[in-house]
């Protein structure tokens, strides 16, 4: 697996988190790649550059991007890693809940506690399987095929005819697909048509009026008003579901 370290203080990420994870690679059986980074902005461009992590440690204060903010434009990026910060800061654990963490570690922790904590992030890794989609993609003239998670699509189009894949930060050209099988096939994996030749991640949804759909990457899509009153019902029960 794939780690990244996100810290700008290099001495205490290299005298004490580093060799903390390490340990905590270890203890979970597992092997692992570390990277390190003092600037959140490296990180994204890793992101960006389709060279993802399977997990990713970030302190809070940091002076180019804070923790939280960078956690917000890496979740638009990926969904599938796991999240946890490494941080001075114990009265933020509440606020970075909504990036969907999967452990908040005080720096002043032992350091015991810390690889045990880490551990069982590692671990629990271990036993994830997001789930990969396939898709040829038409680029510069040529073909190739990528590979992308479901809950990192934010949405489906048809535009004269040609069909598009959208994540947060890319549209790519989708082959031999079409809309319709589209719409069929990913109602299982939490989307719904909006209106004629757009699907949309019911969980990268924002905002909803009665003309429009905003999405978490800021993008608006069209609206049927014949469908706004169901989409509104799908979320509802999205929000319930992941609430319970």
């Amino acid at each position: 697996m794939r780690i990244a370290i996100c810290d700008d203080d290099s001495n205490c990420m290299e005298s004490r988190i580093v060799p903390t994870v390490e340990g905590a690679v270890h203890d979970a059986g597992a092997a692992a790649e570390i990277m390190r980074f003092t600037d959140g902005n490296e990180l994204i461009r890793e992101f960006e550059n389709d060279n993802g992590f399977d997990i990713v440690l970030l302190d809070i204060d940091m002076p180019a991007i804070n923790g939280k903010e960078l956690a917000g434009k890496l979740r638009l990026l990926n969904s599938s890693f796991f999240l946890a910060f490494i941080t001075s800061y114990k009265t933020e654990v509440f606020n970075t809940i909504p990036y969907r963490i999967n452990a908040f570690i005080p720096k002043d922790s032992p350091t015991e506690t810390m690889r045990s904590e880490l551990c069982r992030v590692i671990s629990e890794y271990k036993d994830f399987a997001p789930e990969y989609r396939l898709f040829e993609t038409l680029d510069n003239g040529g073909k190739n095929v990528i590979r992308v998670v479901a809950d990192d699509i934010f949405c489906f189009c048809c535009i004269r005819r040609n069909v598009y894949l959208k994540t947060g930060n890319r549209t790519y050209h989708l082959v031999k697909e079409k809309i319709s099988e589209l719409a069929k096939e990913y109602t299982q994996y939490g989307f719904f048509e909006i209106c004629r030749g757009y699907i949309v991640n019911i969980s990268k949804v924002r905002t909803v009026n009665s003309l429009e759909v905003e999405l978490d990457n800021g993008e608006k899509l069209p609206l049927s008003r014949r469908r706004a009153k169901e989409l509104m019902s799908r979320i509802s029960e999205y929000v319930t579901s992941k609430a319970m």
